[in-house]
């Protein structure tokens, strides 16, 4: 028997390094499980790689949502597990409260946190019928600090970690255990990652493995994470291991946090 045996979970972001490594975590541990992302292709094959469903889902789109969740109860009969993993970063270099256009605003906001709250939306009545479920929202370290050079995924990320509390203590409210936390990940060696050391060696005139290594050198473990380190913080946070839980954040950062943040460049 697996950690998560028939438990239903949908995982948004499945194409990505993080959603990827979840939905393998979390089908090894016995759930049943949703791929979700917006594109077909690397999502679609891992879930057949898998025996799992895939599933297509624009997570700004209120019907999508409503589609693919009601396909889900229909199909499973229950949803137990959200993994809100979709995101993108933006422009992480230009992205300033000055120079960020309304229309980027809206663009990284509309994936990052209309995502995650219609995700919580369409899951919550339907975990509340059966009285319990776990939401796990994807954050990021940045919650906690300032962002100035990439303002609105800064922002939205932030906006993550309030909407998990709000979502958490609605969830426990008349006897329910529908648990909501939020997990929070450093540099971990993913797509996202590799598309914001490259925007940053263009910004800088540098080598991107000179920003790797500065990276890396502002990293009390010296290395990047590994997608499968999130996909266990979240596997756990799934499980009934975590079912006294609820409004957390969870860093996984190698300490990054705790270094505090460089001085931002002017240029």
């Amino acid at each position: 028997m697996g950690r998560l045996q028939d438990k239903v979970a949908l995982v948004t972001g499945a194409s990505g390094g993080i959603g990827a490594a979840t939905v393998r975590a979390l089908h090894r541990e016995g759930a049943r499980v949703v791929a979700a992302d917006v594109t077909t292709g690397a999502g679609e094959k891992l879930a057949a790689e898998l025996g799992c469903t895939f599933s297509k889902l624009d997570v700004t789109s209120e019907q999508d949502w409503k589609h693919v969740v009601a396909d889900i109860v229909a199909q499973h009969g229950s949803l137990d597990v959200l993994v809100n993993a979709a995101g993108i970063e933006g422009d992480v270099v230009h992205g300033t409260p000055e120079s960020t256009s309304l229309a980027e605003w809206r663009r990284v906001m509309s994936v990052n946190l209309d995502g995650t709250f219609l995700g919580c939306r369409e899951a919550l009545p339907v975990m509340k019928r059966r009285g319990a479920g776990s939401i796990i929202n994807i954050s990021s370290t940045v919650a906690y600090i300032a962002t100035p050079n990439s303002t609105a995924y800064g922002a939205s990320k932030a906006g993550v970690m309030q909407l998990t509390k709000s979502v958490a203590l609605h969830g426990s409210l008349e006897g329910h255990r529908v648990r909501c936390n939020s997990v929070h990940p450093g540099i971990i060696a993913t797509r996202m990652i590799e598309s914001i050391s490259a925007q940053l060696a263009q910004f800088n005139n540098v080598a991107v493995d000179d920003v790797a290594r500065a990276s890396m050198s502002r990293i009390p473990f010296g290395e990047a994470g590994r997608p499968e380190d999130v996909a266990e913080l979240i596997l756990f946070l799934a499980s009934d291991e975590s079912r006294y839980i609820t409004g957390s954040e969870f860093s996984i950062d190698g300490g990054w946090r705790l270094m505090g943040r460089p001085k931002p460049a002017n240029k």
